[in-house]
């Protein structure tokens, strides 16, 4: 019988334990009750201290210091190094990207590591809580209606392709910049007007809100300085579009870097798709097993 240990992260933890738990023992560790009691969370099976599991289930990003584990709601640092007092040799530790810290404690003490993070399934549904953060975000920033707005989305993946989706039912005009000529192509069939990469900086001027999805520096001071006085930039990548956010700032342009808007804006359902994706892997190692 199977039973899992979530180690840490943020409310997504909680809530993906919860629906995991309808089919296996689910215990929490790496939350402090009072940081959770304010929250509304559900009631959790918290531990006091850990003992070993046969899979363990790190947050995303499993770290962000490639130390300790990633865990916003837990007063002391949660060493890397405990996984092996957490998990059953030969067991299965889950994460959300893999570092090279955790492949090396994995590899040493004989445990499976499995990132779900590349999973595609997660990939897509975690677009839809990212683009509806996005939306929001856009609404209490922006002194207008979306209805109307002049929209830029760089790169047409599957957090553009939604963000287009939501956009043109609102009414915005959008226009999808990309470097493959393949992507402008879908992007028309979903209704958006397209511009080339090469030629965006002859266009910034007239969007009245940008959003970037690619993590490649596509942003320089000099195309800042073409952008409206008022114009909206959000950034989604993992790795910011703008060569300097601050400096970007400075010209007055209203930057905001919106990482990990799932986990942020929507707990509950991004917990759930983690939970999923889970045991979409169980049920794939069970078929082949």
């Amino acid at each position: 019988m199977n039973n899992f240990l979530f180690l840490g992260g943020d409310l997504r933890s909680i809530y993906a334990a919860k629906r995991l738990g309808r089919s296996w023992d689910c215990f929490i560790y790496g939350f402090d009750e009072p940081a959770l009691t304010p929250l509304g969370v559900p009631n959790a099976p918290l531990l006091r201290e850990i003992t070993k599991f046969k899979s363990l289930v790190l947050p995303l990003p499993a770290s962000r210091d490639g130390v300790t584990v990633n865990a916003p709601y837990f007063k002391q640092p949660i060493p890397l190094s405990i996984i092996p007092d957490a998990v059953n040799e030969g067991g299965t530790v889950f994460c959300g990207r893999v570092n090279p810290a955790l492949e090396k404690i994995c590899a040493e003490n004989n445990l499976k590591l499995i990132d779900y993070f590349e999973r595609e399934e997660l990939a897509v549904m975690n677009a839809v809580p990212t683009a509806e953060g996005t939306l929001e975000i856009i609404m209490r920033e922006q002194p207008r209606t979306i209805f109307g707005s002049a929209v830029l989305l760089t790169g047409f993946g599957r957090i553009s392709k939604v963000l287009a989706k939501y956009l043109i039912t609102l009414g915005a005009e959008v226009t999808v910049t990309a470097r493959r000529y393949s992507d402008l192509a879908w992007a028309e069939i979903a209704g958006c007007k397209t511009a080339h990469l090469s030629k965006l900086d002859d266009l910034l001027e007239k969007f009245d809100v940008i959003i970037n999805t690619v993590p490649a520096r596509i942003f320089d001071t000099g195309s800042l300085k073409r952008l409206k006085n008022d114009c909206l930039v959000v950034d989604l990548a993992s790795k910011t579009g703008l060569e300097d956010i601050e400096a970007a700032k400075r010209e007055g342009v209203n930057v905001i870097w919106a990482l990990s808007l799932p986990g942020k804006i929507a707990p509950v359902t991004a917990g759930y798709i983690v939970a999923d994706t889970i045991m979409n892997i169980l049920a794939e190692n069970d078929e082949s097993g």
